[in-house]
């Protein structure tokens, strides 16, 4: 009987205490938990006149490409180094010649040719004028053509002006057994070399011009309503060609050229869908541009100005949200305003309406933003 008093007693006395240890217990006092505002970063909304900026991408050509060919044949003798590929030359600087030998005992010839034709005339001249006396001496009536010698002066005029030409030609022939570069450029093919033997209109040589590249720029059909330029094809005004910026990062730097739109093809490319502007870099290889690695055939990127817009605000794209952005006022409530988006462009977008100038801009992402928060501006 003991045995089970025991137990039951000490299970008993520990209900007992635990229940004035709950009763004991004091009261729990309230804890004024501080209220966190978020820290915020924004930015002022400035109403300004831009311009939009259209990009996109193309490879570089040159503006002036043909082949180099002589209007001569002969074997080659002598090839300048400046008609290895990728070589530079100077307008006026001899590329290659030709074997001249042949050229210059054709000069000879001409030269005796009209040496001959001129004495002839000469000669021709002062039978014609004792022709003519004789006749005033003696004759009667009017004298015939033939007793004044007159048909062979004539002959012996056309005798002097052929063999003018025939000097004139092998003079010019002979100049062009030395082939000069007929402008400022670079050798793209080289064809031939010394010993060859070439006639007229053979290549001997692709070569570009170095005064100016092109480059096509495929537009956007969205973007095509934003320029300011005729689309027909024909060339732009001057004064109306906007600005055109070439970009590219090459060996870690970055490298840029400026330019101008001269015009746009009047067709839709086949494969892309696009129409493309035409844009033009005069003197890309020289001055300020010396040092750049621009090549032909390099890809670029380019931001091209189009038409001019009054009243709008540029803001970084991820501040729009739904056509909403969101505002802090001066005593740091949050507030959310419908806009309307011209366009979006190189990671902004446009605002035409809907901010007031001076408008602190939210940029600070929040995870749930609502109208009436309050947030502290740093």
């Amino acid at each position: 009987m003991k045995k089970i008093l025991l137990p039951a007693s000490i299970f008993i006395g520990g209900l007992v205490l635990t229940a004035l240890l709950i009763i004991s217990k004091p009261d729990p006092k309230p804890t004024d938990i501080p209220l966190q505002i978020p820290n915020v970063e924004t930015v002022p909304a400035i109403i300004q006149t831009t311009k939009v900026q259209i990009s996109s991408q193309g490879s570089v050509i040159p503006k002036t490409e043909i082949q180099l060919s002589s209007e001569v044949s002969g074997r080659i003798e002598w090839v300048s180094t400046k008609l290895d590929n990728g070589s530079k030359f100077k307008k006026g600087d001899i590329l290659l010649r030709i074997d001249k030998r042949d050229y210059e005992l054709n000069l000879t010839n001409a030269e005796s040719n009209l040496y001959q034709a001129k004495v002839n005339l000469e000669r021709e001249i002062a039978e014609s004028q004792i022709a003519k006396d004789e006749w005033s001496r003696t004759g009667e009536g009017t004298p015939s053509d033939l007793a004044l010698r007159k048909p062979q002066l004539a002959q012996a005029q056309a005798l002097l002006k052929a063999a003018e030409a025939n000097f004139e030609i092998a003079q010019r022939n002979l100049s062009r057994t030395s082939l000069k570069a007929p402008f400022d450029g670079r050798i793209k093919n080289k064809f031939v070399d010394v010993g060859a033997v070439i006639s007229p209109g053979v290549p001997l040589a692709l070569i570009y011009s170095t005064d100016k590249i092109e480059i096509y720029l495929p537009i956007a059909e969205q973007d095509l309503e934003f320029l300011d330029i005729n689309l027909d094809g024909n060339p732009i005004p001057n004064e109306k060609r906007p600005n055109l910026v070439l970009y590219n990062d090459y060996g870690g730097k970055k490298f840029y050229w400026e330019g101008k739109i001269v015009r746009s093809t009047a067709e839709i490319d086949p494969q892309t869908r696009m129409i493309s502007l035409i844009g033009e870099i005069n003197n890309p290889f020289e001055g300020s541009y010396s040092d750049n690695p621009l090549k032909i055939g390099m890809f670029l990127n380019a931001i091209i100005d189009g038409k001019k817009f009054n009243d709008v605000v540029r803001v970084p794209r991820y501040a729009v949200r739904d056509d909403k952005i969101w505002v802090v006022n001066q005593e740091g409530i949050l507030t959310s305003k419908k806009v309307t988006v011209l366009r979006y462009e190189q990671g902004q977008a446009l605002i035409i309406s809907g901010l007031d100038n001076g408008d602190e801009i939210l940029l600070t992402k929040l995870s749930a933003p609502v109208d009436g928060m309050r947030l502290n501006v740093y």
